[in-house]
């Protein structure tokens, strides 16, 4: 044989060799599976609920009048909407005990007016509920030391009124009058001498016994 010819052997050889190859490679690849379709419904993520955060409280160190105290921090606090007796007044003292009994180291939660903050001494202007959620404003207006607030004042027109379905009696800054009354009666006393003597007693016993005696 010529090597010409040796060599096509060869070469035919090697191509029978790689076609054989290549299908054993085809055959035994696996054919790739689809997934099984999910019978399960879709269901959407739920969002977890939201919830606002309570106001945060402030503690008072320090009351000052009926509708006035300091907070933690030495800021001082005017209430809005109401109007106390000032101090040096039966009224006054009456006020200024109603809040430290309501307020004096408790917690309170301020509440601003919208564009209102500060009067022209510095104190903060704020509607106050204390800490069992009730409003302290109100609370004082149904005493007679402490009133609604009168002329120009920074409530809302809607607090205000509020308020005053709660005054029934007004402010009254006066003490009471507890004098015992003095009003004199006029009394009948007979004081005919022989009231309840015996007949005759005055004459002897003979004009007990005469018809004009």
């Amino acid at each position: 044989m010529s090597k010409k010819g040796w060599a096509i052997g060869v070469v035919a050889f090697l191509a029978i060799v790689g076609s054989c190859s290549d299908k054993e490679t085809t055959s035994t690849t696996p054919a790739p599976v689809a997934a099984p379709a999910s019978s399960s419904p879709y269901v959407a993520p739920v969002a977890a609920p939201t919830t606002s955060a309570a106001p945060a409280g402030v503690a008072v160190t320090r009351v000052i009048d009926g509708d006035t105290f300091e907070i933690a921090g030495g800021q001082r606090v005017r209430v809005l909407g109401i109007d106390s007796c000032e101090l040096g007044t039966y009224g006054g003292t009456q006020a200024k005990q109603s809040a430290e009994i309501a307020l004096d180291g408790e917690s309170v939660v301020l509440e601003q007016e919208p564009g209102i903050d500060r009067d022209r001494y510095g104190r903060l202007l704020r509607y106050v509920s204390t800490g069992y959620g009730s409003d302290f404003g109100e609370s004082m207006v149904v005493q007679t030391h402490t009133g609604v607030a009168r002329g120009d004042s920074d409530a809302s027109d809607a607090r205000l009124a509020e308020l005053r379905d709660r005054d029934d009696g007004g402010r009254d800054c006066s003490e009471p009058d507890d004098t015992p009354s003095t009003t004199s009666y006029d009394v009948d006393v007979d004081d005919d001498d022989d009231v309840n003597l015996p007949d005759g007693a005055l004459t002897g016993g003979y004009c007990a016994r005469k018809w004009w005696c």
